[in-house]
């Protein structure tokens, strides 16, 4: 039970104090095991307020009930308006880039998005004004959820092969990543650990507030923040001379040709990818010069069937597997630890089917 207070306490500290005194009054009166599971809260401008867990919706009701039905609370634009504001330390202007992408960024790592009436400068968005929605994404960390995986990532002691992540959206593609990263940074049995250079272009995997990542990264990684893939990359070789470079989310032809200059430079990559399978990836504009070349050497495919079981598996660069890991129950994320000042709200999974049985595993979201 102390767990649960604990948590709740954190919440409130982190997310609550900024929302309107309604919805903050009914959220704390939510019974604690949705609170718990909770993965977004979702405003919008004359609705109601909507949380998203346990992969459904619920809608907000007094007293803290979240029923299938929409309440009668709504949320009202002016109310909108003083959240972001309050989200914003109160000054527009110190996060004006950041309202500019969508997204801004907070204490514990949690991603707040916005949307509303962009304000168009010269082709680019500067601002934006009558804001209409409000996306607050908790933050989730599970440490420990690629030390069975990145066994079969490293070559000798000091060396990695190169890395392409694929899954669906939701299945936990960039809390793999961030661990993993985690992992080689800080080195394990008789890998020593190596330089990492991260490009965190969304914010996603180190959730940096005022600078300093939220999420554990290792104590060899560098982080360069909110920046375009392929810039950020150089930069990253120019100034802080990486052995691997990871990124999040690889898409545009431009991100394939960058990722292409960095391994002929002979750096590591470790990158993921939206997708199902290799055959649909290598299929995108781009994609197929990169399996052409072989240039990656290990392959993770993260799958989730019709009773919520979760498969990691890892193959080499010939499409041979390495590893299978499942995962099929879940257990309260309360039973979980804080890490590193974020909010971890995402439920920790028992590993089974002859694996490696423990409290930690793959989040539903990245």
């Amino acid at each position: 039970m102390q767990d649960k207070v604990s948590l709740k306490n954190r919440f409130a500290g982190e997310v609550l104090q900024f929302l309107p005194y309604r919805i903050k009054h009914s959220l704390m009166q939510t019974d604690t095991n949705i609170l718990t599971d909770l993965e977004e809260i979702r405003l919008r401008s004359g609705k109601p307020a909507m949380l998203h867990y346990r992969g459904t919706d619920g809608f907000l009701h007094e007293n803290g009930r979240v029923l299938g039905r929409p309440s009668n609370m709504l949320v009202s634009a002016e109310e909108l308006a003083d959240t972001v504001y309050k989200f914003c330390e109160n000054s527009w202007y110190a996060y004006q880039d950041d309202i500019s992408k969508g997204f801004i960024t907070i204490r514990g790592g949690h991603r707040i998005g916005i949307v509303g009436t962009p304000v168009i400068k010269d082709g680019l968005v500067i601002n934006m004004r009558d804001i209409s929605s409000v996306n607050i994404r908790f933050a989730r960390e599970v440490i420990g959820c690629g030390e069975r995986t990145v066994n079969y990532l490293i070559n000798g002691s000091r060396d990695i092969y190169n890395t392409l992540i694929i899954s669906p959206p939701g299945l936990g593609k960039t809390t793999l990543l961030r661990d993993i990263v985690r992992c080689l940074s800080e080195g394990f049995g008789f890998f020593s650990g190596v330089k990492i250079g991260v490009v965190d272009e969304r914010g996603e995997i180190a959730a940096c507030y005022k600078g300093y990542p939220q999420n554990d990264l290792g104590s060899r990684t560098d982080v360069i923040n909110g920046i375009h893939k392929k810039v950020g990359m150089e930069i990253l070789l120019r100034s802080m001379s990486p052995c691997v470079i990871a990124l999040d989310e690889m898409g545009s032809p431009e991100d394939v040709s960058a990722v292409m200059q960095v391994i002929n430079a002979g750096i590591r990559i470790i990158g993921t990818v939206h997708g199902y399978d290799i055959r649909a990836v290598k299929m995108r504009r781009g994609f197929y010069e990169l399996f052409e070349d072989k240039a990656f050497e290990r392959f993770i495919i993260i799958s989730v069937d019709t009773k919520l079981q979760y498969c990691v598996k890892v193959l080499d660069g010939d499409g041979n597997v390495l590893d299978v890991e499942y995962q099929s129950g879940r257990k309260h994320p309360y039973n979980s630890k804080f890490n590193n000042g974020g909010l971890c709200v995402f439920p920790a999974a028992y590993r089974t089917g002859g694996m490696h049985t423990g409290n930690s595993g793959i989040s539903d979201g990245t």
